[in-house]
């Protein structure tokens, strides 16, 4: 029988043959000190794993106490409290390779929805001395335009007036932080962990914002007390499946409900940029990248390696493809991705000591068609209208304000995605956008071939010294993908033909 992952169980599953990790200390002696919100695959992937290698290297004596604020579409807090917080981490690289373990450095979760003060309470006493966030680009409510808050949000607007019952990240951690101001509770910082540019200085723009509105004597003592890090994090982790419970059983004799799967590369990338007291840069022992600037590394992931997923997705969908690695196999498609996009985009990309950016893109291509991780198309194509800004539409600006190199490719991925935002697909069948302004760029991109222009404002173009060329691009690109079919258009582009 599969042994059930939990506290009492740690010696049965180290013994099973040798095969799997088990945390080397002592749980029951960490202290509660960093509390993350959001605990998803990518962070039990990513940031917990980079703590659990501190303590079993015995560098740290600090465990994670997971807050979601949104509720739980199934029992996940219920689920781990059943595990004491334990869980299976299967990475698997390209070629097979396997580093199975279990990881123990969460040790409490909490949803925050009808326990908001909960919550509050601890993220907000004195022992809690980091935050950390993986709430997606949404949590932030942030409107790239305006540079500011989307003060036109529902639930913002509601938690402007009653600050004391928090719904959304930003108005949680305005409450927290006057918590912690009243309390004297000692100074913060504050790691979002999500995927944009500039993070942490965005999250605190936004928090300060917000501040202005509902608490202005506390913006003071934010800019004395707490510190917002900008990160880059990356590790592909595709949402767990019962495939992965049913491969640990059979093959490890595990038995967890809570498992997670992801490749075997990761990369952290932080500022230094921390409050006194707490020594968040000792996770530079643990293999994350301690630097006074992230900004290069940021364009660097971004730019190529979710630009090219989103240059991937939509074509990949069109073409039918359901798994990233039957996509990234696709002669034409790999063509198009490694030989064109990632040329285009990477000439916007600044040097980077220690890093050859040739061989990043091709470390790109292997970790995309790793077979061994199960990650899908319509993942990666989710949500286009907060990825695509940063990851595409910022360095096409750029290409195309400059004028000397060519941005064709980053173009046509730019049709590709109009094309897709019909929601339909070349046989005329109807599938639904998993994007919250899926209603208005889907209107947008109906009437593309014939108003470029408007869906270029509609997705927020930067602007450009003549937009114009650029629309009548565009519009001839989506022209050849709706005449000949993305097959075609892919393969005329690359010169497959």
């Amino acid at each position: 029988m599969p042994v059930d992952v939990n506290e009492k169980n740690l010696g049965a599953l180290g013994a099973l043959g040798g095969r799997l990790g088990i945390p080397r200390y002592e749980r029951r002696n960490l202290r509660k000190r960093i509390v993350h919100l959001g605990l998803g695959h990518f962070h039990r992937a990513h940031q917990a794993v980079y703590v659990d290698d501190l303590l079993n290297r015995g560098l740290a004596d600090t465990g994670i106490f997971a807050v979601n604020l949104v509720p739980d579409a199934y029992p996940l807090c219920e689920i781990a409290a059943g595990q004491d917080y334990l869980y299976t981490l299967a990475a698997r690289g390209s070629g097979g390779e396997e580093d199975i373990r279990v990881v123990g450095s969460i040790l409490g979760c909490l949803n925050a929805a009808g326990r908001s003060d909960e919550a509050l309470e601890i993220m907000s006493r004195a022992e809690t001395a980091a935050i950390s966030l993986t709430v997606t680009e949404k949590g932030y409510y942030y409107d790239t335009a305006r540079g500011d808050l989307a003060w036109d949000n529902a639930d913002l607007i509601g938690d402007t007036r009653q600050p004391e019952r928090p719904r959304t990240t930003i108005g949680f951690l305005a409450a927290v932080l006057d918590r912690r101001r009243r309390a004297g509770a000692g100074p913060l910082t504050v790691m979002s962990c999500d995927n944009f540019p500039s993070n942490g200085t965005i999250l605190s723009r936004c928090l300060v914002s917000f501040c202005r509105e509902t608490r202005p004597e506390l913006v003071p003592w934010i800019e004395d007390n707490v510190s917002f890090p900008c990160s880059m994090v990356d590790r592909i982790t595709p949402a767990a499946t019962g495939a992965l419970a049913e491969d640990l059983a059979g093959r490890y004799g595990i038995a967890d409900r809570w498992a997670v799967g992801c490749e075997d590369f990761r990369q952290w990338v932080l500022e230094a940029n921390f409050q006194k007291g707490f020594p968040l840069d000792r996770l530079g022992e643990a293999g994350a990248l301690i630097v006074k600037d992230v900004e290069p590394y940021e364009l660097m992931k971004i730019r190529l390696l979710n630009g090219s997923h989103s240059a991937l997705a939509y074509p990949a969908w069109l073409l039918g493809y359901g798994a990233v690695t039957d996509a990234a196999e696709d002669p034409a498609l790999r063509r198009f991705i490694r030989d064109f996009y990632m040329e285009e985009v990477g000439a916007t990309v600044p040097p980077i000591p220690g890093i050859a950016l040739g061989d990043y893109k091709d470390t790109l291509i292997r970790r995309f068609s790793n077979r061994h991780i199960a990650d899908t198309v319509p993942r990666l194509a989710s949500d286009g209208s907060k990825k695509i800004p940063n990851a595409i539409l910022g360095p096409l600006a750029e290409l195309a304000r400059g004028g000397e190199r060519p941005y064709g490719a980053v173009v046509l991925a730019l049709a590709f995605w109009a094309r897709f935002l019909t929601g339909t697909g070349e046989q005329g069948e109807r599938f639904p956008l998993d994007d919250p302004a899926a209603a208005e760029l889907s209107a947008a991109a109906r009437r593309a071939r014939e108003d470029p222009a408007a869906f270029l404002r509609a997705i927020r173009m930067p602007e450009l010294p003549e937009p114009g060329a650029l629309a009548r691009d565009f519009a001839a690109r989506l022209g050849r993908i709706y005449a000949c079919g993305t097959r075609r258009a892919l393969e005329e582009f690359t010169g497959a033909h």
